[in-house]
């Protein structure tokens, strides 16, 4: 498996848990930065390991290699209410076209189509 693979696999899933569970506080982006940086190097290390394998083995490799970053990344993401967003996932609490709206938003990308609708204002 070579290392551009895994690194984009480390990169893919914190970006999808970012979006997924966008209220982390001010220690959000840090957390995601530090963990990807920790991860690639992590990666550079592993790749050496499965080069003499087949390619069931590297494929399988991979699955828990994000498996791995997938659960780290929800383990351990901040989140503001205190619960891990692990947690909040076991327990049945979905990410919402409203959750990914403001994880986007918060990487600077508006998209109109997932945001919440409005509430109708009420004249007094």
């Amino acid at each position: 498996m070579p290392i551009s693979a895994l690194v984009l696999i480390a990169a893919a899933v914190h970006l999808a848990a970012f979006l997924s569970y966008p209220h982390s506080g001010r220690f959000g982006q840090p957390f995601i930065f530090v963990s990807m940086l920790l991860w690639t190097g992590f990666s550079v290390f592993i790749a050496r390991i499965t080069e003499n394998y087949d390619r069931a083995g590297k494929a399988a490799f991979a699955a828990l290699f994000a498996l791995a970053c997938a659960f780290s990344a929800l383990a351990l993401l901040p989140q503001k209410d205190g619960r891990p967003a692990l947690k909040k996932f076991l327990a049945g609490s979905y990410p919402v076209k409203a959750d990914f709206y403001i994880g986007l938003l918060r990487l600077g990308v508006e998209v109109p189509a997932l945001a919440p609708p409005k509430k109708e204002e009420t004249p007094l």
